[in-house]
């Protein structure tokens, strides 16, 4: 969206701020290195687990899933978990480093790929996301995982495409209950995609989304039906970095905030000093607070 006379195009941004908002490179000093550092991280933690890789659970070649099982699983909880990469990049591998601490719980720690920006549209990789839950639903058994015991967790893209999963009303399409995820831990994602296609540059380059379908595919605006009791919607963690920018922050809160005014039980948790990129770590910390809000969201 062009951004020529500085008019305001979403909450109190013109559409050049809005693509400052969204620029999460920009609040880490030496990304690459992290990276590489965070990388290596990953690699490390493989050595530590045992794994299953590359398993098929869709027709496209990029849907493919590992299973990272702890020693005699037997029914054991079960969680799913989204790479980030601004819908355009990210690979299941970089999401290795919290399986030893998840399978040291007792969890199966299912990390997935999903297609991608340009290739696929918004549309398309959110039903590769909810193809995945309902591949892991039908055939965890398999693994020493228990299908009623299902959770679903993600940072950045993946903490959108998380919130997808918890959306109401999808779950027929792919032949799965209603209730099929008990609950999900959603980090520094962006909740109402109206952002994106708001912005003046951005993921939305690739995704070319229109506001019908950034509506239709955000989570804030596709809460659990009205009426349904709170017990029987999903648990909800939503955590965010203290340090991150502006409108990753208002969009957590805002997510949180209107599960809370619905009624539904919800856990916000804001990291002291976790930048964007950080979140992961904090997650794969067995001492953190957000790591303990997860462990008690899945009940072990």
């Amino acid at each position: 969206m062009d951004d020529l006379t500085g008019e305001i195009v979403y909450q109190s941004y013109t559409a050049e701020q809005l693509t400052a908002q969204m620029a999460v490179h920009t609040t880490v000093e030496n990304l690459g290195g992290y990276m590489a550092e965070s990388a290596a991280l990953a690699k490390a933690a493989l050595d530590q687990v045992s794994g299953q890789f590359d398993i098929a659970y869709g027709a496209d070649d990029v849907q493919k899933l590992d299973i990272y099982a702890p020693d005699g699983a037997d029914k054991a909880p079960v969680l799913i978990d989204i790479h980030g990469g601004g819908w355009t990049q990210g690979t299941k591998e970089t999401r290795s480093l919290p399986a030893p601490a998840i399978n040291k719980r007792g969890i199966i720690w299912v990390p997935i790929d999903y297609g991608l920006a340009p290739d696929y549209t918004m549309s398309g990789i959110v039903d590769h996301v909810r193809s995945a839950v309902a591949w892991v639903y039908k055939n965890i058994s398999q693994y020493g995982g228990d299908p009623d015991r299902l959770f679903v967790s993600g940072n950045s893209a993946g903490g959108h495409l998380t919130g997808t999963t918890v959306m109401p009303g999808w779950h027929g399409k792919f032949g799965i209950p209603d209730n099929a995820v008990k609950g999900a831990c959603a980090m520094s994602g962006v909740f109402d995609l109206e952002a994106l296609v708001c912005a003046a540059s951005g993921p939305n380059d690739a995704l070319k989304m229109d506001l019908d379908e950034a509506n239709a595919n955000a989570p804030i605006r596709h809460l659990p039906e009205a009426g349904i009791e709170p017990s029987q919607a999903p648990a909800l963690v939503v955590a965010y970095g203290e340090p991150e920018l502006d409108e990753f922050k208002r969009q957590s809160r805002s997510f949180a905030a209107a599960w809370r005014k619905a009624g539904f039980g919800v856990t916000e948790i804001q990291v002291p000093g976790a930048h964007h990129f950080a979140m992961s770590r904090e997650f794969a910390n067995s001492g953190g607070e957000l790591h303990a809000a997860v462990m008690e969201m899945i009940g072990v």
